[in-house]
């Protein structure tokens, strides 16, 4: 009765609030920012959980896990989707270069700074210390469209090729994270073990993965050749990625890395991508709320070391992009002038690193807390702070106030 209560409550918040949102434009641009992600839903999953109500009691999350498996595998498959080969091939080749280098110069600088800190201030094993700093620095190296989306919504922008290139940073280093977090999981693939393996069981994994992710595209691909309505494309899809995210678990493998590589294979053989995004992106902010909730009800909060190591991860993060930026846009310049301080513009963070650490906690449990506490501070003060430093980047003559209706 208690886990179909959870099940009612959480629903009705993840619907109800993927379409009611408030922006109150006499609020700071921050903490519109910040309502805007719905990153404030972490706090009422804390309340639904251990620290307020006990609706979402350990009992109870344990019993939702295969609610989250989808969830995670959702999130995956989207970000898949939009790695069409074709698309990136018609955009300017130095955008897809500069996000490369920058994503992966924020991953070495994050994950090579936080590894000694790690090592320091946690009672952990070896093995989990790397995976958990080769997972940090995944996170890093992506960038939320949120804080741009709103700025873009707020304020006319002129320069709108510097604005273009940032919009498509944030939309595709995503995928470049999730690459990343892949590597902990080719060496770490056993989630009730902090040891690594060798490289061919990490050859042997990578194959294996390649196959749970593709498996359910190219059967979506087999049943998208026949006639259907929108309902029955949507019926094939949620069983796509339910599958998808299914067989991740029963071979231990993550959802969300399976889920993306699924994605990857729909966009660039499914003649029915474009509805499957329509379908996805419908979905998105549900999901990502759902997410929240649970990471909120999942997070016991102690005041601990692990708070400064989220100042410092959030600090080291923000000079990773600002040198991963800078050093990409000398190597590919672009034709207008480029701002040297451009990565500040790019430290929103999003729901995507609270989909890594949810995966994350299934590879080793006992470390999910401090991880959660590192994560959540960094995306709350980024997401606080990045719409004004997006501005930023742009001259004073550049940016003007939208007039429109206080709230949305």
């Amino acid at each position: 009765m208690k886990f179909l209560a959870a099940i009612i409550i959480i629903a009705v918040i993840a619907l109800v609030g993927s379409r009611v949102t408030f922006l109150n434009r006499r609020l700071p641009l921050g903490l519109r920012n910040i309502l805007f992600t719905g990153t404030e839903y972490i706090f009422i999953g804390m309340l639904l959980g251990e620290f307020g109500f006990r609706i979402l009691d350990t009992e109870t999350l344990v019993e939702l896990d295969s609610i989250l498996l989808f969830g995670l595998a959702w999130i995956g498959f989207l970000f898949g989707l939009q790695f069409e080969i074709r698309l990136l091939k018609n955009l300017p080749k130095y955008y897809f270069s500069i996000t490369a280098i920058q994503s992966t110069i924020t991953f070495i600088v994050v994950g090579l700074s936080i590894y000694p800190i790690l090592s320091a201030f946690l009672d952990l094993p070896k093995g989990v210390i790397i995976l958990s700093s080769i997972t940090l620095g995944a996170t890093a190296s992506c960038t939320a469209q949120s804080a741009i989306a709103i700025v873009n919504q707020n304020y006319r922008i002129q320069n709108r090729g510097l604005l273009d290139l940032m919009r498509y940073i944030s939309s595709v280093d995503g995928v470049f994270a999730l690459l990343f977090f892949s590597l902990a999981l080719v060496f770490f693939p056993n989630s009730l073990s902090s040891e690594g393996v060798g490289i061919l069981e990490s050859l042997q994994w990578i194959l294996i993965a390649i196959v749970i992710g593709a498996f359910p595209g190219i059967v979506l691909i087999i049943f998208g050749r026949s006639r259907f309505s929108n309902q029955e494309f949507t019926l094939f899809l949620v069983g796509t990625i339910l599958f998808c995210g299914g067989m991740a678990q029963q071979l231990s493998f993550s959802p969300l890395i399976s889920g993306m590589i699924c994605g990857v294979v729909v966009a660039n053989f499914c003649r029915h991508r474009v509805r499957a995004i329509q379908i996805v992106v419908h979905a998105e902010k549900s999901i990502y709320i759902l997410l929240l909730l649970i990471v909120g009800a999942l997070w016991q909060f102690k005041l601990d070391i692990s708070l400064l190591i989220g100042v410092f991860y959030f600090l080291i993060r923000i000079l990773g992009k600002v040198v991963g930026v800078y050093t990409a846009t000398h190597i590919y310049k672009p034709i207008y002038k480029v701002p040297w301080k451009l990565g500040l513009g790019l430290i929103s963070e999003g729901g995507l690193v609270i989909a890594i650490i949810l995966n994350f906690r299934f590879l080793y449990p006992p470390a999910a807390d401090s991880m959660i506490t590192i994560v959540v501070f960094s995306v709350f003060a980024s997401e606080l702070i990045s719409p004004r430093l997006i501005l930023g980047q742009f001259k004073k003559d550049d940016v003007s106030l939208k007039k429109q209706t206080s709230v949305i």
